[in-house]
Order: structure tokens, then C-alpha cells, then sequence
């Protein structure tokens, strides 16, 4: 199993993605199979049969001139001269076996296969019209002219197929047609590379071209806004906003809103892959680091609150932030077509039954719970939820191992 797992890791890293992307082209060579898989064997049927006919026309013809000439050692119980007759006539390449029947449909001399694709019957009769018994001729078996035909077929198909192949490959050169990027490397791990800082929020570039959006929302933020000043509200939110900045910078996220106020975090660069799966590792690292705060902040009487999350970037600030209050306090969701345009189904666990329908604007939307990252990141997001509540210790409060 242990051999198996690094083999079935890279087919889920490299394999799916590549099937996904070349669906289309896949469908169509699959499609071209079964037509010639149908045409070829109704073709190598249909010239079997004919080669059947052809072969029992030659044998009854055989037959007739064998028994003229054997009619009357047949007729004078001439075992000798039958058996030679039999022998010099398997010996003919057509022929598998001869054998003679008398009038009461016994054999006389001679024997047929077990087996045979062809085999006739015809009446040995005397000069004057008298019945002297019957001669049965087998065909000898040639697979040779349909494994020709049947070699000849798969290499037209074959040519066929290669064709189409190299069609494609000229209409992407010629049109500029590429596939999408492929999948990031195998063993890749969260992407960890900076840390917070002022230089992050100082990058002139950081608002610019395409990003994916983490959003956060606060699970009843409204009864706390009714139950709380706003300096007591900011006191509230503060041990979430330095985990929330902590988290941010450890996947090169910028935080564009805060929490309480319709929460954004955004990540740039180039691929789609990169910074979704940024953004995946971000959200799922602070629901975690959440929930590992709650039992210090009951210990000091404070409040622990819930959060609701959605990783995506294909929809305005509306709609985006009505999605993620659609969600499941505790989980994060990302609308299940994003999930695999962005090759997050191979790294992420979650269930397709359990998705949600949701309304955003004028058209629903399927929300994918993620359970969890596959297992070698999920072990890795650990170490770093670790390290995150560890700097919080510095600063105050008691220890706090992670949740297994």
C-alpha cells in the first residue's frame, strides 16, 4: 500500500487535472474507437461469412469429383481403396478430413476434426443412378486472410487516430489554442513563503490584475453589534484580527477589509492554482486556529466566536459576501465550479452530495463544504496552526496544544 500511494498521489496531482482538460478530445477518440470497433467487426463478419461460402462451394466441388471416383469401392465395400482415396484427399491444402458413410448413414472409412469451420455432405452415386452411400469433407481452418485483414484494419485505425492527434496539435499551433496550465508540481506544499510585514501592504501592485478572494464573515456579528459598544466590540474582534494578520502573511494574502466588516483577504499571482490554493490553505488555517482559541478566551470569561468562509473570485462584492454568509459556521466553501477550474478537488477532501444551492444575483450557485486538505498539506497545516497559537502564548494566555 505504502508503494501504491506515492504513484496514486501523483496521478491525483498530475493524472485527473490532465483528463479534465483534455475531456474533450479524449470523448471524441473514444468516440472514434467504438465506431471502429463497430464497423470493423460487422466488415470482418460479413468477409468471414463470404470466405465460408467460398470454401463450401471449393469442397462440394471436391466432394462430387472424389465420389465419382470412389463410387465403386464404396459400392463393393473396397476398404482398401477408400482408406488410399481418404488419405490423397486430406492430403489436398482445402481439406482437413475426409470420411465415407455407407447407405444407412454409418461411417465406412475416414474421419472428420472435432472441429471445423466448414463442413459439407454430398451422395456418392453409382453410373447407373443406385445410391452407394455419402462423402463428408471438412475445410482445413486458414486464419491467415482475416489476420491479414484484421492488421490491416487496426493499422488504418491507428493512422486514423494519429491523424486526428496531429491535426489537433497544428489547429493549437496555428490558433494559438493551448491548454490550461498544468498542474503544480507533485509534492507541493502550502505555499509559506512570507511573512507579514508593512512591505506587504505597501506593494503598489498588490490591488492589480487577477486575484482570489478569501472572505470572512462573523457567525450573529448583528447581536453582537446590539450587545456591544464599539470599543468593546474592537476589544472583542482583536485576538481574531492578529491571528487573522498572522495567517494572511504566512500565504502572501493582503487584508483589504477586516473582520466586522464584511472581512476580505485577497491573494495575486500567477497561476489560478497558486493563489486559490493560497487562499484554501489561508481560510482553512484561521477556521482552525479559531477554533483552538476558543477554550483560552472561556477561560478568561471572553466570548469565542464562529466564522463562516468562501474562497473564490468570479463574483462582485454583493454577491461574493451573500455567499459567504450562506455557509456553515465553522466551514469554508468554495462554489464547486471554481473548485475544479482552480485544481483544488486534488488537493482538497470534501463530499459532492453534501454541496449547497445558494441564490447570488440571478443564478444559483453549488457550495462545496472542504472538509479538510489531502493529507501530506492537512499535516502540514497543523505544524502551522502550532506555530500561529504559539505566538499567542507570547503575548499572553495559556498553552494550547492542537487538535489531532
Amino acid at each position: 500500500m505504502a508503494l501504491w500511494q506515492p504513484l496514486w498521489e501523483q496521478f491525483q496531482e498530475h493524472g485527473r487535472p490532465w483528463l479534465r482538460r483534455e475531456k474533450r478530445l479524449l470523448w471524441e477518440l473514444a468516440l472514434m474507437l467504438l465506431v471502429a470497433l463497430v464497423i470493423g467487426v460487422y466488415f470482418l463478419e460479413h468477409f468471414s461469412a463470404r470466405l465460408a461460402a467460398e470454401q463450401r462451394v471449393q469442397l462440394e466441388a471436391l466432394a462430387r469429383q472424389t465420389g465419382l471416383r470412389a463410387a465403386e469401392s464404396l459400392a463393393g465395400g473396397d476398404l482398401i481403396g477408400l482408406n488410399v482415396i481418404v488419405r490423397e484427399t486430406r492430403d489436398l491444402k482445402p481439406v482437413a478430413g475426409a470420411r465415407f458413410l455407407d447407405t444407412a448413414g454409418e461411417p465406412v472409412s475416414g474421419s472428420l476434426p472435432a472441429l471445423s469451420p466448414v463442413t459439407v455432405e454430398v451422395p456418392v452415386a453409382l453410373p447407373d443412378g443406385e445410391l452407394a452411400g455419402a462423402l463428408q469433407l471438412a475445410a482445413r481452418p486458414d486464419p491467415a486472410p482475416r489476420q491479414r485483414l484484421e492488421t490491416g484494419y487496426v493499422l488504418v485505425v491507428l493512422g486514423i487516430l494519429i491523424l486526428r492527434l496531429a491535426g489537433e496539435a497544428i489547429y493549437r499551433r496555428l490558433f494559438r489554442v493551448a491548454p490550461p496550465p498544468t498542474a503544480p508540481a507533485p509534492a507541493e506544499a502550502p505555499p509559506v513563503a512570507r511573512v507579514a510585514g508593512p512591505e506587504a501592504d505597501a506593494d503598489p501592485a498588490a490591488g492589480q490584475g487577477p486575484a482570489t478572494e478569501l472572505r470572512l464573515s462573523v457567525v450573529n456579528f448583528d447581536h453582537f453589534q446590539q450587545r456591544y459598544t464599539r470599543a468593546a466590540l474592537s476589544a472583542l474582534l482583536d485576538d481574531y484580527h492578529r491571528l487573522l494578520d498572522e495567517v494572511a502573511g504566512l500565504y502572501g494574502g493582503r487584508v483589504v477589509a477586516r473582520l466586522g466588516d464584511r472581512a476580505c483577504i485577497r491573494f495575486s499571482g500567477e497561476p489560478l492554482s497558486q493563489r486559490a490554493f493560497s487562499a484554501l490553505c489561508a481560510g482553512l488555517l484561521f477556521l482552525r486556529v479559531a477554533r483552538l482559541q476558543a477554550p483560552r478566551r472561556k477561560a478568561s470569561q471572553a466570548p469565542a466566536l464562529e466564522f463562516k468562509a468562501l474562497v473564490s473570485e468570479q463574483f462582485v462584492d454583493e454577491d461574493s459576501w451573500a455567499l459567504c454568509l450562506a455557509g456553515v459556521p465553522g466551514r469554508l466553501n468554495v462554489p464547486e465550479t471554481e473548485l475544479t477550474r482552480a485544481e483544488l478537488d486534488v488537493k482538497a477532501l470534501y463530499q459532492s452530495e453534501r454541496a449547497l444551492v445558494v441564490q447570488a444575483g440571478e443564478r444559483q450557485v453549488r457550495l462545496q463544504p472542504v472538509e479538510q486538505l489531502a493529507h501530506r498539506y492537512q499535516t502540514l497545516l497543523r505544524t502551522q496552526a502550532e506555530r500561529v497559537m504559539g505566538a499567542g502564548e507570547s503575548s499572553g494566555g495559556d498553552s494550547l496544544s492542537p487538535s489531532k
